[in-house]
């Protein structure tokens, strides 16, 4: 694990995160942020790597992550109840999505619970973009942190035939910053509603 220190991405700019951990290199975002959540540290933490020699998605699948794409775990600790956290997953693709959709003008679909897919015009196909991975930990039916994985495909190479970046549809480099912000905005927007939705459900 090697630290870095980010240097196309302000930090100040980030809504909603109250400490980042930024990374050159690690095995996955996930396994640090879970060794964060263990030692007590505090929710809306966010871990960032430029790559990972393990990411993994659902199912450990394995999960590209070759430099310029977007790597992240959010650790989190919402008030709300086990039975609600699959949704966690799927406002999370959402909000991914959206963000897509908004900044490069690609078109976008969700398939649940965890990937999101992008419209590829030149190769007429829907291509996997980005990947979610939630984890929990719990006590009496009620989560004391979980973690929320992303990877992005923005800049990097894309190997495998069934995935794509927006640098290949788009044929320029994109700013990760601005696209951190724009997720992090939509997200933290869709996650108050679910959090606070799930309460008045109970």
């Amino acid at each position: 694990m090697k630290a870095c220190n980010c240097e196309d991405l302000d930090l100040n700019k980030l809504p909603g995160i109250s400490k980042i951990v930024c990374l050159d290199e690690t095995e996955s975002t996930q396994t640090v942020a879970r060794e964060l959540a263990l030692a007590g540290t505090a929710g809306k933490t966010l871990v960032l790597a430029e790559t990972q020699t393990g990411g993994r998605g659902q199912m450990d699948k394995t999960w590209e992550s070759g430099k310029g794409g977007l790597y992240l775990t959010l650790l989190l600790k919402p008030e709300t109840q086990l039975k609600y956290l699959p949704e966690l997953s799927v406002l999370s693709g959402e909000a991914v999505a959206e963000a897509i959709t908004l900044l490069y003008g690609i078109k976008t679909r969700i398939k649940k619970p965890n990937d999101v897919y992008a419209w590829n015009p030149k190769r007429r196909k829907w291509l996997k973009i980005s990947g979610i991975l939630t984890e929990s930990s719990s006590v009496s039916g009620a989560p004391t942190w979980v973690l929320l994985g992303a990877g992005v495909n923005l800049n990097n190479t894309v190997k495998l035939d069934t995935a794509v970046s927006v640098k290949a549809i788009k044929g320029a480099e994109v700013s990760r910053e601005v696209f951190l912000a724009e997720f992090l905005k939509i997200f933290w927007q869709r996650y108050s509603a679910w959090e606070y939705g799930s309460q008045a459900k109970g």
